[in-house]
């Protein structure tokens, strides 16, 4: 069976599909860490209730207008309301 053109392609999209997985959960972790970054650098304090409520978001989309949001943000209030 292992020879078979069936279990090769399947072992290929299996593959690919776990490399696909892996390079998505490694942008995710980037912009985590990206935002977490930056938000400790305009608030030293930020709270680690915050911090373990970024390091949940697994929509890069909702990373990204968070992390944007925090560009501007004058207070972490501004950065709680998005994370409700």
């Amino acid at each position: 069976m292992r020879e078979s053109p069936f279990y090769e392609i399947v072992l290929q999209r299996g593959i690919e599909q776990g490399m696909a997985q892996g390079i998505e959960q490694g942008e995710t972790r980037a912009k985590q860490a990206a935002l977490l970054k930056l938000l400790q650098h305009k608030f030293p304090s930020v709270p680690e209730t915050m911090i373990t409520q970024i390091q949940a978001i697994q929509d890069p989309a909702q990373l990204d207008a968070i992390f944007e949001k925090s560009l501007t943000a004058e207070t972490l209030e501004d950065i709680d309301i998005l994370l409700g």
